[in-house]
């Protein structure tokens, strides 16, 4: 019998025996309300800006078109990626959506956050919109895209991005940030990343660290420990269920709950399959082992490396995360270390591309 299967699932206190079952229920609700729960972010302003490229770059892939030139857009677009639900809204103060109308069928209050992209003169639109929303508490960044157009003959950059932090500033009546960002040369775009994580409240900023593309190493980070909040979870889960008896190891795991997380965590890194068979050689080693890793046959050897190794855990550590039952069951330990191995080995291997990018920008 392995070590790990002689923990006690008594309290602590050693009083009462413990109800594995009423955690992992508890557990397995936690994790459908996280995932049913999306963040909600609008993005509203002038036909052409470039929204639609915004929305593609935000979440790493193409997930909406890009090129059109005029706003026939009589609907909200909703683009749902992961645990984000990025809208484009139609026009507002059009005669097709007067203000009134506008808000009654599209309910800013519902949303959580609001990204104005403009690429040329602010539009008296924008102003109304933007007013509307103060007074409904609702948070909004502005983003000038397509950066790189800014030119005028005899002015820097500089000198033509502070007149229309100006032009933003009279219209809206208030000293708001002003992001410039280039769709097409990707400036900008770790500034407005942080900015839209900062805007958040924390809950939600785990949900935008894990569902959005990275462009720094700080939001790498920042999706590790979002990503690693959710390991724990799944790998509790997946150890309270106990299907699958692992070979070699007298424990059982629910692996189709470790694929579910295994897939969870590429996807939350962007390392699809088509993504990590087009890798350089020098990264290819451990692109090769997070494609094993992800089947049912890789994650039964990536448990069993782990078993034995996790006798001594601390329970008390784990019980915010996903009971004081699962904390102590036999085969948490071992699920959880297969779960955290998993994540830094995609961590690892996202981190070396993100230096790849970033050196072929520069």
């Amino acid at each position: 019998m392995s070590m790990l299967s002689s923990i006690s699932i008594w309290s602590m206190e050693g009083a009462e025996p413990m109800n594995i079952r009423e955690d992992a229920e508890k557990l397995r609700q936690d994790i459908e309300d996280e995932q049913n729960l999306k963040l909600k972010i609008a993005l509203f302003g002038q036909p052409g800006a470039g929204k639609s490229s915004l929305i593609n770059l935000i979440v790493g892939q193409p997930v909406t078109q890009t090129g059109a030139t005029t706003d026939m857009t009589t609907e909200a677009k909703v683009i749902e990626h992961e645990e984000l639900l990025l809208v484009d809204l139609p026009g507002y103060g059009t005669s097709k959506f007067p203000p009134n109308k506008w808000m009654e069928q599209f309910q800013p209050e519902e949303l959580d956050l609001f990204l104005c992209v403009f690429a040329s003169k602010f539009h008296e639109a924008d102003t109304t919109f933007f007013k509307q929303l103060k007074e409904k508490g609702r948070v909004c960044i502005f983003v000038r895209n397509k950066q790189d157009d800014l030119w005028e003959e005899g002015k820097t950059t500089e000198q033509l991005e502070a007149e229309i932090i100006a032009d933003v500033h009279k219209h809206v009546g208030s000293a708001e940030n002003v992001h410039f960002v280039s769709c097409r040369t990707k400036a900008g775009l770790t500034e407005l990343v942080d900015a839209i994580y900062a805007a958040l409240d924390p809950a939600k900023r785990e949900k935008y660290a894990r569902s959005a593309k990275a462009y720094s190493k700080e939001h790498l980070e920042a999706k590790k420990a979002a990503c690693e909040k959710s390991v724990y979870k799944y790998a509790g889960l997946a150890a309270a269920n106990g299907l699958n008896p692992v070979p070699g190891v007298n424990i059982g795991v629910d692996i189709s709950i470790m694929l579910k997380q295994f897939n969870d965590i590429r996807k939350s890194y962007g390392l699809s399959d088509e993504k990590v068979n087009k890798l350089i050689p020098s990264l290819l080693p451990i692109g090769k082992r997070v494609l094993e890793y992800s089947t049912k046959e890789g994650i039964m050897i990536l448990l069993k490396r782990y078993a034995g190794r996790e006798a001594s855990i601390q329970i008390g550590r784990y019980v915010p995360f996903v009971g004081q039952a699962i904390a102590a069951a036999a085969g948490f330990g071992m699920t959880l270390a297969a779960g955290k191995s998993y994540l830094n080995d995609c961590h690892q291997l996202a981190e070396q591309i993100l230096e790849e990018e970033l050196g072929i920008r520069q």
